[in-house]
C-alpha cells in the first residue's frame, strides 16, 4: 500500500475537483473542505477533501469493501 503524508498528498490532487453536478460548480479539492455532523459525537467536523481522496486511494488498495 501507498503511504503518503498530507503534504505530499496535496501534490497529487491538484488537479483534483469537487463538482457540485446539479449546479455545475467546481471548487478545488486542495482547498475544500466538507462539513458535516459527526454521527457519533454530534459535533461538528470538517474534513479537508484532499484527505478523503488519500483515504479513499489508500482504502482501495487494501481492498476495504466499504469503498465503492
Amino acid at each position: 500500500m501507498t503511504v503518503y503524508s498530507t503534504h505530499d498528498w496535496n501534490k497529487n490532487t491538484e488537479d483534483a475537483i469537487v463538482v457540485a453536478s446539479n449546479i455545475g460548480i467546481q471548487l478545488e479539492a486542495n482547498k475544500s473542505k466538507v462539513i458535516f455532523t459527526n454521527p457519533k459525537t454530534l459535533k461538528r467536523e470538517e474534513v479537508n477533501v484532499s484527505r478523503l481522496v488519500r483515504v479513499f486511494v489508500n482504502n482501495i488498495e487494501s481492498n476495504k469493501r466499504s469503498v465503492k
